[in-house]
């Protein structure tokens, strides 16, 4: 266990930034025994309690913890703003070892999971949960969030990259949203101008948002391969990883169409018109279309296929640590509101967030929705090629490693995708020989 808690502190030192797109344990197998089921929670039955809550929603969940108060008087939160997702994954690593948690959670799909459940620390939530509750999440989120065959967080706001573009653009080059990897890279060079004779690119064909990494990984699956494996092995170095890597290349260094290393700065471009397609998260639709204004007519469409047409998980998820009998049941009863079907459907209503619940797309304020905004309907048809990849104890590493290979390959028309990435893969594989 030592070990472990020393490797758990050095993930937390790399510093990652991320998505949208967080992680899960496994020892401990009688945490949470003592854990009610949500139709045992009821409010007579709950001892006054006071539950601490570490949250990365700067506005400390406030219109939700209000209507669960007053849903549980008995029943107080203690909300504190951790920062985001790496500051918190820091945060709970730290408090691991100093055995100083939260109640509950909210954690970043790929900050330390893993290290969380091997800590013995963290409850599976499945054991909170009844059969129906499961089923009512889609598959494809519980897979994103299981770990050592156990499902540790709730999926909480979750979203999937989408091809964002600058429809007023395509309409004027005659070119419709491509379909297609091949027609994606065809339209960003046509679209790629010097739109005032100055000699500098104006206006770049196609980028990709900061979380450049979420994006090789849909890339890799749309080619048969994968990065991390059903097993749990990680094959970050396969051939289809390497094409894919290399394609991102090619995009900067042979047709041209792609600023290198401006990922940072690509959703900021995109609002002012100087980025023609941007793959970015489709809970960022309503943030966009209210920077972008009335400057454009903004499109979405899904990630274009390759072989075939996969897209991945980002976002967060909620967790319980062990503490008493009383705290864990009110933990629950909290977890279970955030996330129960009208919660689930107002978030993804306002935001562009994935419904993570079956249920909340019955909902009739979503129906209207759906009906009424044509680009948050495509965003949500787009699940039905939800693919999910479970959470691993290296996956911080191969996000960050994955930042620094785009770089490289981006940075230099000579480096060579392979041998980048073989590097990486003997990281992982040292990283992994340690972590026991």
């Amino acid at each position: 266990m030592k070990k472990t808690m020393i490797v758990l502190l050095s993930l937390s030192m790399l510093g990652l930034t991320a998505c949208g797109a967080a992680n899960q344990p496994a020892g401990n197998t009688d945490a949470g025994k003592t854990a009610e089921k949500p139709s045992q929670t009821t409010q007579g039955e709950q001892k006054p309690v006071t539950l601490s809550v570490w949250t990365t929603n700067k506005d400390l969940l406030a219109d939700q913890v209000k209507a669960f108060e007053a849903k549980y008087p008995t029943i107080k939160i203690k909300a504190e703003f951790m920062g985001g997702y790496d500051e918190m994954a820091q945060k709970v690593m730290a408090a691991v070892v100093s055995n100083t948690l939260p109640n509950v959670v909210q954690l970043g799909q790929r900050h330390g999971i893993p290290q969380m459940a091997d800590s013995g620390k963290l409850i599976p939530i499945e054991q909170f949960m009844s059969e129906q509750e499961k089923t009512d999440v889609y598959p494809a989120f519980w897979d994103r969030f299981r770990y050592k065959d156990k499902l540790w967080t709730i999926p909480y706001n979750s979203s999937t990259p989408m091809l964002y573009y600058n429809k007023t653009l395509f309409d004027q080059a005659g070119l419709k949203a491509p379909n297609t990897w091949d027609e994606l890279v065809k339209a960003a060079q046509t679209l790629t101008k010097d739109t005032n004779g100055d000699g500098k690119v104006d206006v770049w064909g196609f980028n990709t948002a900061a979380d450049s990494p979420w994006y090789v990984q849909p890339m890799t699956w749309n080619r048969g391969g994968s990065i991390v494996d059903k097993a749990g092995k990680v094959t970050v170095n396969s051939k289809e990883a390497v094409e894919a890597l290399k394609s991102f290349q090619d995009l900067v260094h042979v047709q041209k169409a792609m600023a290198p290393n401006q990922h940072n700065t690509s959703e900021q471009d995109f609002s002012a018109g100087k980025l023609a397609m941007i793959y970015k998260s489709g809970s960022a639709l309503a943030g966009t279309q209210k920077e972008v204004g009335q400057k454009f007519e903004i499109g979405v469409a899904y990630l274009p296929m390759i072989k075939d047409r996969n897209v991945p998980i980002g976002g967060n998820s909620l967790g319980i640590f062990k503490s008493d009998p009383d705290i864990e049941k009110a933990s629950w009863a909290f977890v279970s509101f955030l996330t129960n079907t009208e919660n689930a459907a107002a978030t993804s209503i306002s935001t562009g967030y994935a419904p993570i619940k079956k249920s909340a797309t019955e909902t009739e304020a979503f129906k209207k929705k759906m009906s009424e905004d044509p680009n948050f309907k495509i965003i949500m048809d787009q699940n039905q090629f939800l693919r999910g990849q479970g959470i691993h104890p290296a996956d911080s590493l191969i996000w960050s490693g994955l930042v620094t290979a785009l770089e490289t390959v981006e940075g230099d028309a000579k480096a060579d995708p392979q041998k980048v990435l073989d590097k990486l893969q003997a990281d992982v594989d040292s990283f992994m020989k340690s972590y026991k």
